[in-house]
C-alpha cells in the first residue's frame, strides 16, 4: 500500500502487549463510499496481521476494538473491509455487505449491439475522461459501494498496468463509458477477463457488450466478478454453458454466488442521518441497537425518514413512534447495506418487531446490491 501513495506511516495501527512489544497491526484508509445517489465516509480497514506466536490471546480483537472506538470518536459512519473470516467480523459487529455473481461462460453466448459501432480504444490522452466518466457513474444510484479514487488507484492499479486493455464508448463528443479487460492465451486456455466496466447510459452499456463479444476470435471464455444487478446475465444468447452438466433436474450453472467484503455501522447516529433513502418512503422509526463494542450506539435512537432523507434524535424509553426495531449491530449492519431484509432478519431470530416495521424498515433500507471493482480492493 506504501508504494505511489496510497498510504503512509498514518494509516498504520500497531497494537502492543503488556511488555510494549508489538504483536498485531492493520492499516487504516479513509475514502468515500456511494450508496443511493450520495456518499458517506468509510474507514477501510487492510492488512490486519497477528504473528503466529501471538495467536488466539485476544489481540487481534483488542486491536479492533480500539480502531473501532477511534473511528466512533472521528464520527466515521461506516467501516468497510475483506474478511479472512466472516464468523470473526461478525463477532465485532461487521455485516456481510456484497455477494457477486462470478461468470466464466463462453464467449459466443455475449449479446451483440449496433452500438459497438461508437467503441474505440482508450489512449492516454483519454485518461482525464475516463475519470470524470467513473465519477458520474459512482452518483447513479444504482452503483453502490463505489469508492472514490485518488491518484493512486488510477495510476498504480490502472494506468501502470501493462496487461490491461481498454475500450471506451464515446458519442456526441462526451466519454459514457469504458471496459478494461485481459486476455490471456494459453495451449489449453484462452479467455477475456472483465475487470472494470463502467456505463452511464444504456447505449455506452450496449456497445461495450458489443464489442466484448467481438473479442470471441481471440477469446474462448469470458470472465467476469460482476454485482448481482448487473444486465449482462439476462441478455446472453443462454445464460449457462451446455458443456457443464446441470446442477439438479435441468438446472445449470448460470454464475457463482461469491460473497465479498463487510460493513459496520460505527456512529450509529453519523450513518442514519448521512444515509440516503428511497424518495417515496416516509416513516417513523424507534431503533435500539445491541453494539457490544460500542456502547454509545445502544442508547435507542429515533429516526424520521422524509423524501430521501433522514433526521435522528435520542429517543425515550417510550414508544411513541408508529415502528419499533430492536436488532444487534451485526444484523443492523446487513439491513443498512441493503442486502438483507428485516423479515429476514427476523426469520433467523435476529430481530424483533411487527409486520408492518419490518415492512417499513426494508422499504427504507432498500438499495441496489453493493459492488466495488478490483481497482479498488484493499
Amino acid at each position: 500500500y506504501g508504494g505511489g501513495g496510497r498510504m503512509d506511516w498514518r494509516e498504520l495501527r500497531l497494537f502492543d502487549d503488556d511488555a510494549g512489544r508489538p504483536v498485531a497491526a492493520l492499516s487504516l484508509l479513509s475514502r468515500r463510499m456511494s450508496l443511493n445517489g450520495g456518499e458517506l465516509d468509510a474507514g477501510l480497514v487492510a492488512s490486519v496481521a497477528v504473528p503466529p506466536e501471538h495467536r488466539r490471546r485476544g489481540y487481534g480483537r483488542r486491536m479492533m476494538q480500539g480502531l473501532l472506538e477511534e473511528l466512533h470518536g472521528q464520527r466515521t459512519p461506516v467501516s468497510l473491509l475483506f474478511p479472512f473470516s466472516t464468523a470473526w467480523y461478525r463477532g465485532l459487529g461487521y455485516g456481510v455487505a456484497n455477494y457477486n455473481w462470478h461468470l466464466d461462460l463462453p464467449i459466443r453466448l455475449m449479446p451483440d449491439f449496433a452500438e459497438r459501432l461508437a467503441v474505440r480504444r482508450a489512449t492516454a490522452e483519454d485518461g482525464p475522461a475516463i475519470r470524470v466518466c467513473y465519477e458520474a457513474a459512482r452518483r447513479i444510484p444504482d452503483n453502490n459501494g463505489w469508492l472514490a479514487r485518488g491518484d493512486w488507484e488510477w495510476q498504480k492499479r490502472l494506468w501502470e498496468k501493462q496487461d490491461l486493455e481498454w475500450l471506451l464508448f464515446e458519442a456526441d463528443g462526451e466519454v459514457e463509458g469504458y471496459l478494461v479487460y485481459t486476455l490471456t492465451w494459453g495451449q489449453s486456455e484462452a479467455f477475456t477477463e472483465v475487470k472494470e466496466w463502467v456505463w452511464t447510459s444504456s447505449r455506452a452499456w450496449q456497445g461495450l457488450a458489443g464489442a466484448l463479444g467481438s473479442l470471441g476470435d481471440q477469446a474462448r471464455t469470458v470472465v467476469y466478478n460482476t454485482a448481482r444487478h448487473d444486465p449482462l446475465l439476462h441478455a446472453l444468447s443462454e445464460p449457462y454453458d451446455w458443456n457443464r452438466p446441470p446442477v439438479a433436474f435441468v438446472f445449470f450453472q448460470a454464475a457463482k454466488l461469491v460473497s465479498g467484503f463487510m460493513l459496520r455501522v460505527v456512529h450509529l447516529q453519523e450513518a442514519l442521518s448521512k444515509r440516503r433513502y428511497p424518495a417515496h418512503v416516509n416513516a417513523d422509526f424507534w431503533l435500539e441497537i445491541n453494539d457490544p463494542q460500542l456502547a454509545a450506539n445502544c442508547q435507542p435512537v429515533y429516526l424520521a425518514v422524509r423524501e430521501g432523507n433522514g433526521n435522528v434524535a435520542p429517543a425515550s424509553a417510550i414508544r411513541n413512534t408508529q415502528y419499533a426495531i430492536r436488532t444487534n449491530i451485526s444484523t443492523f449492519s446487513e439491513l443498512y447495506a441493503g442486502l438483507l431484509s428485516a423479515q429476514q432478519a427476523r426469520t433467523m431470530g435476529r430481530l424483533e418487531g411487527d409486520d408492518a416495521a419490518c415492512a417499513a424498515l426494508s422499504a427504507a433500507f432498500a438499495a441496489a446490491p453493493l459492488h466495488m471493482w478490483p481497482a479498488d480492493w484493499f
